[in-house]
């Protein structure tokens, strides 16, 4: 039989049992603000910090000059999509920036052969 005494001496946090569920609880809220900070694109984020957000653009874009027109659209709830089109490669393209990074999605403007 163990002697549990020497248990109930111990400091708490030197008890498994009592530190374990706090790490966690901090582990999993420091991941989740990383997550929201690293995929939010809103301007919330730079009302409160005043820095402005950065949304990358394709690396083929090079110049101003190759974007031909910026959209923005209103989607329930507050939420903005930004619209962009630009031109690579002699190709048309758009896509679409949500506030958050997932679910974006591009277009790719073709145009039908005239002969």
């Amino acid at each position: 039989m163990a002697d549990t005494t020497s248990e109930k001496k111990r400091p708490w946090w030197l008890r498994l049992g009592c530190i374990i569920p706090p790490i966690v609880a901090v582990a999993i809220l420091v991941l989740g603000v990383w997550i929201y900070l690293n995929l939010y694109q809103g301007r919330d984020f730079s009302r409160v910090t005043g820095v402005p957000v950065e949304v990358k653009l394709p690396e083929c874009i090079t110049n101003v000059d190759q974007i031909v027109s910026i959209g923005f659209h209103s989607r329930g709830a507050g939420e903005t999509i930004k619209d962009v089109t630009y031109v690579c490669d002699d190709r048309i393209f758009s896509r679409e920036y949500n506030d958050f990074g997932l679910l974006q999605g591009s277009i790719e403007w073709t145009f039908q052969d005239q002969r």
